[in-house]
């Protein structure tokens, strides 16, 4: 800034941005927003960006998770979600058993034309890397929980939603017993985020060696060059 009132005026429109976040449970009513904002942050691909195929594909992806979360928080910005956590914790209920009939939906739609046939692949391959990922790491035994999803909205950042949203989390599990967590990421992410608060990175996979574990695709819809990483942090 030029100069020391123009410092102030930054200042204080930061810690008023800051002031207008706010943290709540989440609901199923969230669902349209969450897809938009991964949608946006993880399928903005040409040529697909704006498609029905990115939208289901995203809205898929989320799907997959809440078919599974016990629980949830949304920060809220200025009326609109600005981050989001789903947890899936050891021993607890699944929050929207909905969520299975409207993925099932959503495949019916994406296997309705070559295309969504070919997206769908792609996403259902990414779930088998996981899973075999979860059991070469052993990640069952070494943890209670895991973060499925963490995402904080472009627009929102710089506000510590991110930070906040992930210190909520972990007293959350401290709450409920739970010592260890994982979570999965890939070189499309900030995973440095995890390495400065301390996780350990305890399984690493390149995109090279994605077909040695899930089987090959040798036209997919959603090519991925990423390296996956596990990461374990203790609660």
């Amino acid at each position: 800034m030029q100069d020391s009132m123009d410092a102030s005026l930054e200042q204080t429109s930061s810690a008023s941005a800051q002031a207008q976040v706010t943290y709540r449970e989440l609901a199923w009513s969230d669902l349209d927003e969450i897809c938009g904002l991964f949608e946006d942050m993880w399928f903005r691909i040409e040529p697909h960006i704006g498609t029905p195929i990115a939208a289901l594909s995203a809205r898929r992806s989320v799907l997959r998770y809440m078919c599974e979360s016990t629980d949830g928080e949304v920060a809220v910005l200025d009326g609109h979600i600005a981050g989001v956590v789903l947890l899936k914790v050891e021993g607890r209920p699944v929050l929207f058993k909905e969520a299975v009939t409207k993925l099932n939906f959503v495949d019916a739609q994406m296997s309705a034309n070559s295309e969504g046939c070919r997206a769908l692949s792609d996403l259902m391959h990414w779930h088998g890397i996981e899973v075999c990922m979860d059991k070469d790491a052993d990640v069952q035994e070494r943890s209670q929980a895991e973060l499925q999803l963490f995402l904080v909205s472009s627009q929102s950042r710089g506000h510590g939603v991110g930070g906040t949203l992930f210190r909520r989390m972990k007293q959350r599990l401290r709450d409920y017993g739970v010592e260890h967590f994982f979570l999965h990421t890939d070189t499309s992410c900030n995973y440095s985020f995890y390495d400065h608060q301390q996780l350990e990175r305890i399984a690493e996979l390149p995109a090279s060696d994605d077909c040695v574990v899930a089987g090959d695709d040798e036209n997919p819809f959603w090519p991925a060059d990423d390296t996956r990483y596990i990461y374990l942090g203790a609660a």
